[in-house]
Parts: C-alpha cells; sequence; structure tokens
C-alpha cells in the first residue's frame, strides 16, 4: 500500500503559515526510528512533497490498525 498525497485531508496551515502534514492511518514517517511518527511540520511545501515521496511509509502500530 502506497501513500497518496491528499492536501485538502492531510495537511494544516499553521498562524505562522508553517504547514503540518498528519498521515491517515495506516502510514507513518519511516525514519523515526524510536518512535511511530503520524505528524510533521514543514516550511515549504517542497519539502513536505519529498518527504512524502522518500519517508512514508506503511505502519501497523497499535493507533493505526
Amino acid at each position: 500500500m502506497k501513500y497518496k498525497l491528499n492536501i485538502p485531508r492531510d495537511v494544516d496551515v499553521n498562524e505562522d503559515d508553517t504547514l503540518v502534514l498528519n498521515l491517515p492511518k495506516g502510514f507513518k514517517f519511516s525514519h523515526d526510528v524510536l518512535e511511530v511518527c503520524h505528524t510533521r511540520g514543514y516550511d515549504t511545501m517542497r519539502e513536505l512533497r519529498d518527504d512524502v515521496k522518500s519517508w512514508v511509509v506503511p505502519c501497523n502500530c497499535k493507533d493505526c490498525i
């Protein structure tokens, strides 16, 4: 299963214009080895899209299943 970015559903814009990616159930960031991470902040949409391509993987933690 591969994650497909859905900006209206998954991305929030904070008051300071930073972007927050909230992954849906079943996905996590793979570069967080010590803990499961489903949310991450970004300064630009390009950074966010690059992370989605490189670091989002399926998740089977207790919150996702």
